[in-house]
């Protein structure tokens, strides 16, 4: 076998390895439904991880506080700080490594934006990195069906 034919072998074989490794990870990760909700729910709960003693959240804070109080008795929020030990256990449990939002046990929700395109959001990192404070209410609005 000449030595071309077998570097092209090599890097086929590179190649597959890394296609068969990312099709187990998209199956086996967490990933959007890309199905719009539409059963509402009777609730919203929106798990927050933070580093709450750091004080660079305060948008993020405001905005679920607001949230609350404007849908009172329909969504709820907990705070985790995941600097602490049980946080970061609780956050690792949920899949997070970092900053972000489950909201009613989910971090990905398939959305209508302005413009009415269809698009995909992951509720991951700090607000405004991957997702946006409209991203939330139109979430929180989408699953209380209105």
């Amino acid at each position: 076998m000449t030595q071309k034919k077998l570097f092209g072998l090599t890097i086929l074989g590179i190649l597959l390895t890394v296609c068969i490794f990312s099709a187990w990870f998209f199956l086996n990760g967490q990933r959007p439904s890309s199905e719009i909700a539409t059963m509402p729910a009777e609730k919203v709960i929106i798990k927050t991880y933070l580093n709450l003693g750091s004080g660079c959240q305060q948008e993020t804070i405001d905005l679920l506080d607001n949230l609350a109080k404007e849908y009172s008795g329909k969504v709820f929020v907990e705070y985790i700080d995941f600097s602490t030990n049980e946080g970061a256990e609780r956050a690792r449990k949920d899949g997070l490594s970092c900053a972000g939002l489950v909201i009613n046990g989910k971090q990905i929700y398939a959305i209508i934006d302005k413009n009415g395109a269809q698009k995909d959001v992951t509720f991951s990192h700090p607000i405004n990195a991957q997702y946006t404070a409209d991203d939330v209410k139109t979430v929180v609005k989408m699953l209380l069906g209105e």
